[in-house]
């Protein structure tokens, strides 16, 4: 990916692997004034319950590269502990390639649920960075993150 934003693909409506299934939501316009960039967003269906969400990023800016990664996820709480997230992000891959053959993946060191999600997902370990101090992580009380590249 290259720091100009290209134009986006339009995103396939339902993505699906295992039991989850991906539905479209949006494109977030993202923020570049705080190195934000352009997002797919989708909602995670296991079902027919809406358990959560993952997101794409595309772009790649210092903030995606050391600190939110190009892909995002969430898991209500009550449904995690079943490899839904592993599931949805093994849905969005194929979509993913057709972007980028190559994307970071970052968790808080003590984020052992999304670690081990990365870790299955066969990414590779790259470093342990410190969050810099003007990055919005940073503001929330981030100050690592573990980054990983995956080739989906």
């Amino acid at each position: 990916m290259s720091p100009t934003q290209p134009a986006l693909p339009d995103a396939p409506p339902y993505l699906t692997y295992g039991a989850a299934t991906l539905r479209f939501s949006h494109i977030g316009a993202g923020d570049p004034g705080r190195g934000m960039v352009p997002f797919y967003h989708y909602r995670i269906f296991v079902d027919n319950l809406d358990i959560g969400h993952i997101n794409f990023r595309v772009g790649d800016t210092e903030h995606v590269l050391l600190c939110s990664g190009h892909i995002g996820y969430g898991i209500s709480e009550l449904f995690r502990g079943h490899g839904y997230a592993l599931q949805a992000c093994l849905a969005l891959a194929p979509f993913v390639r057709m972007v980028s053959p190559e994307v970071i993946i970052t968790a808080a060191p003590d984020n052992y649920a999304s670690l081990r999600t990365i870790e299955h997902l066969g990414a590779q370990f790259l470093d342990e960075t410190a969050v810099p101090e003007h990055d919005p992580h940073y503001e929330h009380g981030s100050r690592l993150k573990r980054r990983y590249h995956w080739s989906p």
